[in-house]
């Protein structure tokens, strides 16, 4: 009786399990990204008045779109809570817009976010989760520390997504 117990509860977890993946696989069916891209800095440094820049092409104006950061830098070298940002973006009709982020580097009390890796760690923040494109065509999205530094050292990369909401 125990190993026909056993059988139809296994049975029943794998069903459940492959629902769960396929109900997965169907909400993320259709949901584009326009960039996924990760710029290395040389030496570990970010340079102040030397943005990183992103280009990407939207054909789609109908949806909302979210921008994530991905930063990973050096826990020994960075030890302020967050990274103020510059985000300038253009549209191919001269069009732009700013924003001015911050990645936040500890939560509030102070403990660092995000996964860390030998010395260095790797924070996702959501710089804009809505944002709707005006014109089809290619967006550049420049972007610049805005620190009172000429250089952070210990700042290793520094990634862009663009997904469908």
């Amino acid at each position: 009786m125990k190993v026909i117990f056993d059988y139809i509860f296994m049975k029943k977890h794998i069903n459940i399990f492959f629902f769960v993946a396929a109900m997965m696989l169907l909400a993320s069916c259709g949901k584009r990204t326009l960039i996924d891209e990760t710029h290395s800095f040389a030496n570990d440094t970010w340079k102040r008045f030397e943005p990183e820049v992103f280009n990407f092409d939207v054909k789609n104006v109908d949806v909302p779109y979210v921008v994530t950061l991905t930063l990973s830098y050096d826990t020994t070298l960075v030890t302020d809570a967050a990274l103020p940002l510059v985000v300038e973006f253009f549209a191919d009709s001269n069009a732009r817009h700013t924003l001015f982020p911050s990645i936040m580097l500890t939560d509030r009390s102070g403990h660092r976010r995000g996964s860390t890796v030998e010395r260095y760690c790797t924070v996702v923040d959501t710089i804009d989760n809505c944002r709707f494109f005006n014109e089809v065509g290619t967006f550049t999205y420049r972007i610049k520390q805005r620190t009172s530094k000429y250089e952070i050292g210990g700042i290793a990369t520094l990634g862009m997504k663009v997904s469908e909401l």
